[in-house]
Order: structure tokens, then sequence, then C-alpha cells
């Protein structure tokens, strides 16, 4: 709770260990405040007390950010990349992550764009134009948010239309690999109380990888986004925002490469294990994604009255897509796996913010909605058995959650808060599924109707925190939370059975302990965090060796402590630094394999790096009074070694990665301003893993995704 002035403070990442000695009290550079709305109120990032890194406008377009999935590497303790075939994305915070691809599981990392819950992974990679600022906020935020999660959440605000002038920008991106990406946004006053901004972008680029066998080229980019905001001031006191986004995706996804085969039932694989060559495939099976992904919001703020304010967020969001993959990554007839699937999802939210007269009371009172169907959902594998085999499942199902949570933060005293926060969630969940199995050379198909699945349930959850502010540059917090994900049903189970029984309930409660510092006269930026998270009834995936499907079950007990570290500085007005490092311990307690007995206890844990580490730098190298500035901008991040699934055998190396831009801003240009960027991305062209899976004891293979390559281009943008 704010109650010292707010002071200049600073934008995102976070460092270690540097002298003060650099930053003379002669030279007048200071930090900027940043401003965030992580609470569900305007604060300032220092006096907010959830570990949490902040990437402003500026940053964004510095370093060429369009998508979420781009900024994983720049916040310690996270992770991000696109899921192969799904147009979706999988983030990790933490080390909570759900590795799943298919539309019913519930991510453990909250999606939000300006406030609407994007509520599956699957779908979500789509990308927003004049993105304005984005939010990653660690550890439970059920008290604050209408969607439980365990793991934290990421907060997407875009550019809101205004009523002041008419401007816009043309963004132009020429690159490697063909790329060509064009980008326009235009604001549009319609009256004093009423205005319209439209962004409009064509995203397109040859594919990174050649596929010597079909001579066609994997992971191209072919994108059309589309999205309208129209904002009305009512009145003085209330503003009602209405948007539509409407993305259009046709591409070859990310290949998988062959890393390792069983030589007694798979000899023919041998000459196509990978040799470290990251740029070339031989994929036999014909690959593709196509995505429609849309939605609709109204969102109506209104004060009611001097200390207090309603939101009402009501959303409609759509989204459909199919795509199969060579799921071996070789020439020969092994594995291919199609998909598809079809979400509609409705969700309503209404919140009441506000204080008291004396400012000594905050508080946060919301309800939220859910009504989910995912339908048509399709799941086939192809092998080579008599030939040409087909076993898959078609799977439908539905959603509803209810919820009712809230937060009050009291000030005990000048410098000491109270934070209390409950919420009470309910679901209901059914599923139906139909197995079948096709073999055209024997004319043999056989259909299978499962019994439908359905189960209902709940959880109070909450948090605890109290907040001291030492003085003005310094303040510590202390808390407790509860985490909740709701149980449910996998259409991917191994067994009629394991499909109706489903898996249990996720709870996960964490203790945490942090500091939000400024210091060197406001020229310097320290924050961190301890947390501790003991888990019970951990969702897990484990493949079952029986039928190639992944089986979630849950884990019993698990442990993740470690920290979080972030620094920002500006030792003199032209230099902007900045670093962060976090560490992981992750270790399960008990983990009993649901179906087999055996114990799992030394399995992996997914995209969980025990050491994470990025760095920037910002030099306005030249200022010029009539023709712009001159500035350089460098970034690093490091991951040790990690394992992409908690499977065994999917462990993968650690990497470090460098990008750089040069940028030319503000040169006058028709009345307008023109900005133009060299950058260059994974400049030391380093190979690692993001996706795959282990199946050689069961089909005979490993197989494993990679990174982008190393890219250069140019970005131009013209704003007027």
């Amino acid at each position: 709770m704010s109650r010292y002035p707010f002071k200049t403070y600073s934008s995102l990442s976070l460092l270690t260990g540097f002298s003060l000695s650099l930053f003379s009290s002669a030279l007048y550079a200071q930090l900027e405040e940043v401003v965030v709305t992580a609470e569900r109120r305007e604060a300032s990032l220092q006096e907010t007390d959830i570990s949490m890194t902040v990437l402003g406008q500026q940053t964004l377009k510095e370093i060429g950010v369009d998508n979420y999935q781009q900024v994983g590497d720049m916040a310690p303790n996270v992770m991000m990349h696109e899921s192969p075939g799904k147009v979706g994305g999988a983030i990790s915070i933490r080390g909570f992550k759900n590795a799943e691809t298919v539309s019913t599981f519930e991510p453990k990392v909250a999606l939000y764009l300006d406030g609407v819950l994007i509520a599956k992974n699957s779908g979500s990679a789509f990308d927003v134009v004049d993105l304005e600022r984005i939010e990653i906020l660690r550890g439970p935020q059920g008290t604050l948010y209408g969607r439980n999660t365990v793991g934290g959440a990421v907060n997407l605000i875009t550019a809101k239309p205004n009523t002041e002038q008419l401007d816009g920008s043309v963004f132009v991106t020429l690159g490697e690999y063909n790329q060509q990406d064009i980008r326009g946004v235009v604001n549009l006053p319609l009256t004093d109380s009423m205005a319209v901004k439209l962004n409009l972008a064509s995203l397109n680029r040859d594919g990174y990888f050649d596929n010597n066998f079909r001579n066609t080229e994997e992971a191209d980019r072919d994108r059309l986004v589309g999205r309208l905001q129209w904002s009305w001031d009512i009145s003085e006191n209330a503003n009602l925002l209405y948007a539509y986004d409407h993305t259009e995706v046709d591409e070859k996804p990310w290949p998988v490469t062959l890393m390792d085969y069983n030589p007694a039932t798979h000899p023919q694989l041998a000459p196509y294990v990978s040799d470290g060559d990251n740029r070339s495939r031989n994929l036999d099976f014909a690959t593709y994604q196509q995505a429609e992904v849309k939605g609709h919001s109204l969102i109506l703020n209104w004060d009611l009255l001097a200390n207090a304010s309603l939101v009402t967020i009501t959303a409609l969001r759509e989204m459909s897509l199919q795509g199969g993959t060579d799921s071996d990554g070789t020439p020969e007839f092994v594995f291919a796996t199609y998909s598809e699937d079809n979400t509609e999802t409705f969700t309503q939210e209404l919140r009441l913010v506000g204080n008291t007269a004396s400012g000594k009371l905050e508080y946060v009172a919301g309800a939220f909605y859910m009504d989910e169907d995912i339908y048509d959902v399709k799941n086939v594998n192809v092998l080579p058995t008599a030939g040409y085999l087909e076993s898959g499942l078609n799977a439908d199902a539905n959603n509803k959650v209810w919820a009712l949570f809230g937060e009050v933060t009291l000030a005990l005293t000048e410098q000491l808060d109270l934070t209390f926060g409950l919420r009470y969630t309910e679901e209901d969940r059914t599923m139906s599924r139909q197995d079948f199995l096709w073999i055209p050379v024997l004319g043999a198909e056989t259909i299978t109707d499962l019994p439908e699945a359905n189960g209902n349930f709940d959880d109070v959850s909450g948090v605890l925190s109290l907040s001291y502010q030492w003085t003005d540059d310094t303040m510590t917090y202390l808390k407790a939370s509860k985490g909740y994900v709701s149980g449910g049903f996998n259409p991917r189970s191994p067994s009629p059975e394991t499909f109706t029984e489903g898996y249990k309930e996720e709870i996960v409660y964490t203790y945490e302990f942090g500091w939000k510092t400024t210091l060197a006269d406001n020229r310097v930026q320290l924050n961190g965090a301890v947390f501790y998270n003991d888990y019970q009834d951990l969702q897990v995936n484990l493949l079952d060796e029986a039928t190639a499907r992944n089986n979630i079950g849950n884990a019993g007990k698990a442990e993740i402590q470690g920290l979080e570290i972030e620094v920002v500085a500006k030792p003199i007005d032209t230099l902007d630094i900045g670093a962060g490092y976090g560490y992981l311990d992750t270790q399960y307690k008990t983990y009993i394999d649901p179906v087999s007995g055996a114990d799992l206890s030394r399995n992996s844990w997914a995209h969980a790096p025990k050491n994470s580490f990025n760095a920037w730098m910002r030099w306005q190298m030249v200022q010029w009074s009539e023709w712009g500035d001159l500035s350089l901008r460098m970034d690093y991040s490091y991951r040790s070694d990690f394992a992409l699934l908690t499977q065994n055998g999917t462990d993968v190396d650690g990497y470090d990665s460098w990008n750089a831009r040069v940028t030319w801003a503000n040169i006058p240009m028709a009345g307008g301003n023109l900005r133009a960027s060299l950058w260059g991305k994974n400049l030391t062209n380093e190979l690692w893993y993001t996706s795959g899976y282990n199946l050689v004891s069961v089909l005979g293979f490993k197989a494993q995704a990679t990174n982008p390559p190393r890219t250069f281009g140019l970005d131009m943008e013209y704003m007027f």
C-alpha cells in the first residue's frame, strides 16, 4: 500500500553485484517509475509484494517482441516455447508447467490479454500488435485473478484507443529466410468521448529447416493478425471498451530431429541420428499446422464512488486448429501423428476495487464464471503396422467454473501492511471419448465408446502477507499462499479405467520472502525473492509404454525451493544495464506410478533448470539535436541443463544466447518520426532443444525439436 511519495523507479530485469561507486552523485541519471496493475490497481512495481518481471513498451520494441514466447529468457526462473503442431505456447514459471498440448488440460500458468483469460495452451501463440507492457507474475494468484493457478500469471497489456489525436504507425521487418513482416496501427478519435484503434499484421517467413526428403521447408511463418478496439467514455466516471481479435495461421510446424533409436527393433534409423546439423531434416510425413483464433471482449470500468470502482469483463474466445507432424523425424515410416482441437470459452468476471477514505484499507472482491466447450478433439497415431494403421480417439468435454475471490490490505501502522485473501472455486467437468482403430489392408475398423467421465471439484485457497516499508526506498514482505488446480480427465489415458478415474486435484503451499529496494539516489533497483513450494498430488505426465500414450497421474508429494534476484541500474544518463538470476531445487518426495506401482521419485522435472541468468544493456551512443539518436541494445541469457519432460531420458544440455540491436530513432520525417533498427538474434548460432519425447522403449526412437537459428534483419517503423 502506498503511503510515500512516488519516486522514479525502473523498468524490468535485474542483476547481481556491481560497485555502487560507479554511480557518482554528480550524475543526475535516475530510473523511471514502473507502474503495474498486477494487484488490480495501478501501483509502483517497488510497492507490490509480488515477485515479478515487467517489460515496458520501449523494451519490447528494442528486443522486437510481438509474442509472449519471445520473452521467456528475459526473466529468471521462467521458460517459454512454442508447442510443435499446436500453434500454442508452454510457459514454465518456477518449475510449474503443463507439458500436455491437448486442449482439455489446464495450464499451471494463466495467460491474460487485457484482463481476458486465454484458457488453453493450444492456440495461444497468437501475435499481439502494439503491446504496451508484459507482466510476468510468479506464484499463486488466485485471490486477485479470475482463474486459479499455481505457477503464476502472464499479463499482456495493449495500448488503448485515445480521443486526443489521430496517430499511428507502420512497421516493416525484413530479415533472413525471406522474412517479410508488415504491421500497421491507427488510432482514430470519433468524438470527444469515443475512439477506435485498429491493428493489422501480415507475418511471413520461409522455413528455418530444409526437408530434403520432400523438398519442402519446415517451420515457416504465414499469419494474418487483426485487432479492433472501440473505447467509449460513457461519462466522466465510466468507460466501455470492446475488443475483437482474429488470427489465421497456415504453416508447417517445428520439426523434430532423431536423437536416439533402438537398434534391435529399428536398425534402419541409424543413418538419421542427429549429428548436430540442426538446419536440415528428412521427413516422409507431410506436416502442417492451421489455426483460426478469434475473441470478443467487453470491459466496463465504472467509478462508483470516489474510492471504489467496478470492473466487468465479458469475453468469448474461439479456437480451431489442426496439425500433423512426422514424430520420428526421419524418412522412414515409423510414427506420425495428426490432431484437431476446437474450443469455445465464455468467461465473465466481476470485480470491485477500492479503499476507505482514510486510505488505510484497500480491497479487491470478485466473482468469476467460465463455461468451456471443447469438441471434436482428435488425436491420431499413424504406424506402419500391417502396412498402414491409424489408432486414435475423438473426445468432447465441457468445463464449468464458478469462483469467488477477494483480497484486503490493512495498514496496521504507517510502515506495516497486512494482506489477507481468500478464494472459493468449484468446477464441474464432463468428458466423452471414442477410440478407433483402422487397418485399411485388412478392411478392419473398430470403434469403441468409453463410459462418460464426470467429476466435481472444489477448493478454498488463500494468501496471507505482511509487508514492511523500512524506508522510502526499501520494502520487504513475507507471504504464505495456497494454490490449486482442479482434477480432471485425460482423453489420452491408456485404458477405459484410467480415463474414467481421471486424476486428482493438485495443491501447492508457497512460502516466500521478498524485497524491493532502490539504491544510489534512485539509480539502482535491486529486487528479489526466496521461496519454498510444498506440493501435494502434483499432476504429472507419464508415458504408458504399452500404448505409447501419455497418462496423467498424481505424483504424491514434491518440493521446489529457490530464489530470484533482479537488478536494473542507470549509472549515467546514456546507459541502462540490468540482469536477473534464478535458482531452482526440485525434488519429488513420493512419486508412485498409478498403473504399475513403480517408484518414480528419481524422475526428471520438466523445464526447471537449476540456474537461469540474463543480462542486458542499452547505450545511447549519440544524440543529435535534429537527426534523432543512435543506441545499442545487447541481451544475454543462460539456462543450465534441464529436462524436456518428467519422463527420464529427456535431459538436454543448457544453453546461452546473445542478441543485439542498433537503433536510429526519432528521425524527423514528413511530420512524423522514423525509427530504423539492425538486429541479430542468437548471434553465436547456439543449438538447444525446446521440446521432445523418449519413445525408445515403446516405438524405438527418441526425437526433439530445436530453437531458431542465428538470424539478422532490419526493422523500420514510421510513426505519425
